[in-house]
């Protein structure tokens, strides 16, 4: 099956083309919104799943603009080993900036944090920082601890020379709590991201009951708690599309890699 999906047209990223590092599903968190379907392997042992000449050779196949490799996928893409040794020989082959999508649960581990330093940009996910709240929404492998998460992306930020843009998903009455906005506030302002990206539930989540979308008004009240200059509410731009489409073919391509992915992502492309 082909390691790459794409090139997805991304207001943040353009046409970013997606490289799926682990087999689908293979995770460390088990999230009640994740709109690619339940976690099948919940693991924190790191493999090598892919084979780097064969990705190189796939990446330099892709017939459509690119703007980004993004290493991301159906999984957590830092279970996958030896990140630092990927990363090189992307730069190596490539001239595109490399962005990595993360949950950040690894950044907890010092020797994870060197290998992805070369990336140009990081997307990780902080959902929540209070222990309970987080078990809730994230469903963790047993044992991870929510400040040891926030711990390691303040020490990211002091190691990390790029772009840190850091996600937050919020579920209707699980991590939206003033209580909880409050403490995501304080852990924001120790980890410095250069920007704040909120979001809430869009798709069909993995779990569906109890698992609903906040509103907009909502996600603009928080924003304004977090008195941030740089912050994007996500959810205000669904519906944006391009001009021109993938073939039929080549969508169903795209959407056997990555069923969550609807019309208004897989519009890409000047052909």
């Amino acid at each position: 099956m082909s390691m790459i999906f794409g090139p997805i047209a991304s207001r943040r990223l353009g046409h970013s083309l997606g490289i799926d590092l682990v087999p689908s599903k293979t995770c460390n968190l088990d999230c009640l919104y994740c709109e690619v379907g339940k976690t099948t392997l919940l693991t924190e042992t790191r493999q090598s799943f892919v084979d780097l000449d064969a990705l190189v050779a796939e990446i330099k196949a892709c017939p459509y603009p690119i703007d980004c490799l993004t290493l991301t996928g159906s999984g957590e893409p830092t279970l996958h080993m030896d990140m630092d040794v990927i990363i090189a020989r992307l730069k190596t082959e490539f001239s595109y900036p490399i962005v990595l999508i993360t949950n950040s649960l690894l950044l907890r581990d010092e020797h994870v944090r060197r290998e992805i330093v070369g990336v140009d940009i990081i997307m990780p996910s902080l959902d929540a920082v209070t222990q309970n709240v987080f078990e809730q929404v994230n469903k963790p492998v047993p044992g991870v601890q929510v400040a040891d998460i926030v711990e390691g992306l303040v020490r990211f930020r002091d190691l990390f020379k790029g772009k840190i843009w850091l996600e937050i998903l919020f579920v209707k009455g699980i991590n939206d709590l003033p209580s909880e906005v409050l403490a995501l506030k304080q852990a924001i302002a120790r980890i410095r991201p250069d920007r704040i990206q909120l979001n809430t539930v869009v798709r069909a989540p993995a779990y569906k009951n109890g698992v609903a979308p906040i509103s907009i008004e909502t996600l603009q009240a928080i924003a304004e708690v977090f008195e941030s200059d740089n912050i994007d509410i996500l959810s205000l731009n669904r519906g944006v599309r391009t001009d021109q489409t993938l073939t039929p073919d080549e969508t169903d391509a795209i959407r056997l890699r990555r069923p969550d992915l609807d019309e208004v992502d897989i519009n890409v492309f000047n052909r």
